[in-house]
């Protein structure tokens, strides 16, 4: 009328014939030899023998075929600028998608903490980073195509300045 429970020796014993039967069909299933090919290895290597033996190929694939284009990274077309106590107010035209500021903070009692460089045309405001010897440098300001309105902020004197300096974009 009553059950015996199971002991733990056969729950174990069960497991582990489990385990071996699984076992064995996984380790069949990796060392037999596999008889299935890849849609894309049947494809490729019928496409490359028909188009030796009768100079056809694929509509799929168009006629002329098109030259791989380079990809470049867009860090390859910044262009740094040098502001080593210019007038910062003027035109530049660059030939790149960002823009880099390097220079001397030539403004005595700015600290280069409190710079602000924004790209009024798009909104972005640059990080300025001390390099030390009241010199500083920006990370990479995004251009838009065309012409860049760069405002560098600061307070001098009590006064907010603001010089502009307005970047000519050509190549994005």
């Amino acid at each position: 009328m009553f059950k015996r429970a199971a002991s733990e020796v056969q729950f174990i014993a069960i497991t582990f014939v489990l385990v071996v039967l699984l076992g064995a069909r996984t380790f069949a299933s990796l060392t037999e030899e596999d008889r299935v090919n890849s849609p894309e290895t049947s494809v490729a290597a019928t496409t490359s023998v028909i188009a030796k033996e009768n100079n056809r190929r694929p509509s799929s694939i168009p006629e002329t075929t098109v030259a791989p284009q380079e990809i470049s990274s867009s860090l390859h077309e910044s262009a740094d600028v040098d502001l080593n106590c210019k007038t910062k107010t003027g035109n530049l035209e660059v030939h790149a998608g960002y823009v880099q500021f390097k220079g001397k903070n030539c403004n005595a009692g700015v600290a280069v903490g409190e710079i602000q460089i924004v790209n009024k045309s798009n909104g972005y405001t640059a990080s300025v980073f001390d390099r030390g010897s009241d010199r500083y440098q920006t990370d990479l300001i995004q251009l838009k195509p065309g012409q860049n309105e760069i405002a560098i902020r600061y307070e001098k004197a009590g006064r907010q300045v603001e010089e502009i300096i307005r970047i000519s974009s050509t190549k994005i």
